[in-house]
């Protein structure tokens, strides 16, 4: 068993709230990797748990040394001694910032969300926000913030020392509040009104019909989800004089990324209503292009029926979003 399952299952022993509390210490990366193998850990035999156990507590038992006090009966003590404020950065310092704890858990909030909690708030409070997190969730939330603000909330970070009491306390007022708003909005968003439209797109039966019932339910639906089936896929139904006009007005790079990685039956019916020898170097070109993004394969797609609906605005073309009914 490598570290991280040794460490697996001995966090499965400890029941769950043992297992949290060990788990709110460590990084984002080292609590993905755990929570990976815990899920994952099977057939540990009663001999290799012993062993994983035993060599825990050896090293434990090697490295602890005297017994040490508790952070709360230090806390209690310092505080009689040397009053709170004295005590409590006493306990920061040896400890470790709690406030960097506290932060930590902001690591698994949406960027989004976080930036735009925080864009109204003062620029030292965002800067020592920023200084906390890991400088990837750091850069992320950084280019969400306003541009005119950005180098001034860097150059605050690479100012910022030792937190005063004040601001410590503000920051962790945020933090609590971007918790709980994260909190709020944790539940799944499902873009509704796209998918219904996306499964229409794909749907085997009767289309037209199905959109019929939901004009009944709700009118505007129906508009929205109308609007939202202007698919890339719809163009494997169309006629071939629809798809000539279109195709003949989409650059040859452009419709090359589009073609990218669709469904072969799809790319034939287009590439068939092509000239022979346009298709057969818009083929040429989709090998030449090797590996491109997603991204940009979708773009490219999304530009073409952009062009779509212009020219079905305009009269040019008819798309059909639905198959002609067949009377027999």
């Amino acid at each position: 068993m490598d570290n991280y399952a040794q460490a697996a299952m001995l966090l499965l022993s400890m029941g769950e709230e043992g297992a949290a509390m060990v788990m709110a210490h460590l990084d984002r990366n080292d609590v993905q990797h755990l929570s990976h193998k815990m899920a994952r850990l099977s057939s540990i035999t009663q001999q290799e748990a012993e062993a994983v156990l035993s060599r825990f507590f050896q090293r434990y038992k090697e490295q602890s040394g005297i017994a040490r006090a508790s952070r709360s009966y230090l806390q209690k003590t310092l505080d009689i001694a040397l009053g709170d404020r004295v005590s409590k950065s006493l306990i920061d310092s040896i400890y470790g910032d709690e406030i960097k704890v506290l932060v930590k858990r902001l690591e698994w909030v949406d960027p989004q969300l976080l930036a735009r909690e925080i864009t109204h708030e003062h620029c030292q409070l965002q800067a020592v926000l920023l200084g906390l997190l890991p400088p990837e969730s750091a850069a992320k939330i950084l280019k969400m913030l306003p541009s005119d603000s950005q180098d001034e909330v860097l150059v605050r970070i690479a100012q910022l020392g030792e937190l005063d009491r004040n601001v410590v306390e503000e920051l962790r007022e945020l933090v609590e509040r971007c918790m709980l708003m994260a909190m709020e909005k944790s539940h799944t968003q499902v873009a509704g009104v796209k998918q219904v439209a996306d499964i229409l797109n794909r749907f085997e039966g009767d289309r037209e019909q199905l959109m019929e019932m939901i004009k009944l339910h709700d009118k505007q639906m129906a508009i929205d989800v109308t609007d939202n089936m202007f698919d890339f896929i719809i163009l494997g139904r169309q006629k071939q004089e629809t798809l000539q006009t279109l195709l003949g007005q989409v650059p040859s790079e452009t419709l090359s990324l589009a073609l990218k990685g669709i469904d072969f039956e799809l790319k034939d019916s287009l590439l068939n209503a092509l000239p022979k020898r346009m298709s057969s170097a818009i083929e040429t070109q989709i090998e030449a292009l090797g590996g491109v993004p997603v991204s940009r394969a979708s773009g490219a797609r999304k530009e073409i029926m952009e062009l779509a609906k212009q020219l079905m605005q305009e009269g040019e073309i008819e798309l059909q979003l639905f198959e002609e009914q067949v009377v027999v």
